[in-house]
């Protein structure tokens, strides 16, 4: 019995049948699926259940909420029951498999078992095959669901079926109410109370250390609770459906980009975000006067650290400054938010958002995710988001990786939305490309492929801004004559 952190719970606490908290990672394999696949692919999964235990575990609540869940094994745990096939329909092109990703996106994960599936698509053209990884938000973040699917697939990629014997595994019994009930008062005496004084310590050394970053420098966290953010068709009660679509770039080329303009991948990513979305609101005349704001996941983990399971993120909250025309003076101003917005984090510490939420009551955040699904806060006059949309950025493995399943091609991941935030722009690295995947709300966003369009659009427009701010300077800096 593993006791879950806070953050970790709050993707339980903040589900609901609207507000799905699953995150997807997408695999796309050179690979011709034949009937030997599946029993290969139950094998790998199947070897690692001893050494990954999140794929064996379900969720259990403490009655009462007197403290965050518990991960215990299953005792009825059926691999089978985790893993599906489907085979696109045809000509199994892009849309058909984007229309399948949003199917499997609108699903609630069972917490009555290991809140995980598997899903293997086939008739991709050109022979190809994806695994789709189904994983529930509170077992990884997106820095532990490398290191799962390097453990699962990679780890496995090479070897002979026949050496993957998987080692006899035997679950404990579920525990009682009354367990349940005694291990989190025990929980709350052994490690609670006496953390106790050092997080009430933190608490105030942090909040000081914002209040002076604020009177110094400017706090946006303090400017967006001070000055509510503008509304956009995100920013609504959330519905059930997905809309999704992917968009594939090369990370040479942003890298390139981001170099010269002396900014990083991660400014252009987020530059590319606004140019879209900008793009996007101006189509349908929904773009307010006031610049939208984002909230960028970041790791919290210490230098070094290796995990494996659960949640260790913050959130960089940075300007999109979707009121500028000017695709280069845009980039400018989002560059400057998001350094002020990493000194703001470095000021409260990056572990400062992941501890207090160790400890927020468990009934509390249940009682307020209640409170919004019954009366639709966010669709009230009154509601004032804490950002318009997500995006992040994540670094994937760079080498391309092969073995005796077939070579992997593409990689994408894709986060969840949050109640009044109906948009999720999502980039993974992987061996030379800059992958994006887009989620959205399909009731906010029925066309979402003019919004992916939009991102294609906005490097092509930076990268000339880019080009001809470079040659304006050469021709300032040239002697007289040197420049026909």
């Amino acid at each position: 019995m593993q006791r879950i952190s806070g953050q970790d719970a709050s993707f339980l606490y903040t589900e609901t049948p609207t507000v799905l908290m699953h995150t997807l990672k997408i695999q796309i394999f050179d690979s011709n699926y034949g009937d030997s696949d599946y029993p290969l692919l139950h094998s790998w999964l199947e070897s690692a259940l001893h050494t990954v235990p999140m794929l064996r575990q379900r969720v259990m609540f403490v009655p009462g909420n007197l403290h965050h869940p518990v991960m215990v094994d299953d005792p009825d745990f059926d691999l089978e029951s985790h893993i599906y096939r489907a085979a696109l329909p045809a000509p199994g092109g892009k849309a058909e498999f984007d229309q399948m990703i949003s199917q499997i996106l609108c699903h609630r994960l069972d917490r009555q078992r290991p809140m995980w599936e598997l899903w293997a698509l086939t008739g991709l053209e050109g022979g190809r095959v994806a695994i789709v990884h189904k994983i529930h938000h509170c077992l990884a973040d997106g820095v532990a669901t490398v290191r799962y699917l390097d453990r699962v697939f990679q780890r496995y990629a090479g070897c002979e079926q026949r050496e993957m014997t998987a080692p006899t595994w035997q679950p404990h019994p579920l525990p009682s109410a009354r367990k349940l009930v005694w291990q989190a008062l025990v929980d709350h005496a052994r490690y609670d109370i006496r953390r106790l004084p050092a997080f009430l310590a933190t608490l105030l050394r942090g909040t000081r250390n914002l209040l002076r970053f604020n009177r110094e420098v400017g706090s946006p966290t303090m400017e967006i609770m001070a000055h509510p953010l503008p509304r956009t068709r995100f920013n609504h009660t959330l519905s059930a459906r997905r809309s999704f679509t992917t968009r594939q770039f090369s990370l040479a080329d942003v890298k390139a980009l981001g170099k010269r303009l002396n900014g990083s991948i991660n400014d252009v990513v987020v530059a590319m975000g606004a140019g879209a979305v900008r793009n996007y609101l101006l189509l349908h005349d929904d773009l307010p006067e006031q610049p939208l704001c984002v909230a960028v996941p970041v790791s919290a983990d210490e230098t070094g650290a290796v995990r494996e399971f659960g949640n260790r993120t913050t959130y960089l909250p940075t300007c999109l400054w979707t009121n500028i025309a000017d695709p280069l003076e845009r980039f400018r101003k989002i560059k400057k938010s998001t350094a002020v917005g990493k000194q703001e984090l470095e000021a409260m510490g990056k572990a400062f958002v992941p501890d207090l939420m160790n400890f927020l009551p468990p009934a509390f955040s249940i009682w307020k995710t209640r409170r919004k699904q019954r009366m639709r806060i966010a669709d009230r006059a009154d509601f004032n988001p804490r950002t318009n949309l997500i995006i992040s950025n994540v670094p994937g493995p760079q080498d391309q990786q092969s073995g005796q399943y077939g070579t992997l091609l593409d990689l994408y991941s894709m986060g969840p939305l949050v109640e009044g935030v109906g948009l999720n722009i999502t980039a993974w690295s992987y061996a030379g490309n800059l992958n994006f995947s887009i989620m959205g709300c399909k009731k906010a966003l029925p066309d979402i492929d003019r919004l992916a369009d939009g991102l294609m659009q906005a490097l092509e427009e930076l990268q000339m801004a880019a080009q001809d701010g470079a040659e304006q300077v050469l021709q300032t800096l040239a002697p007289e004559g040197d420049v026909e």
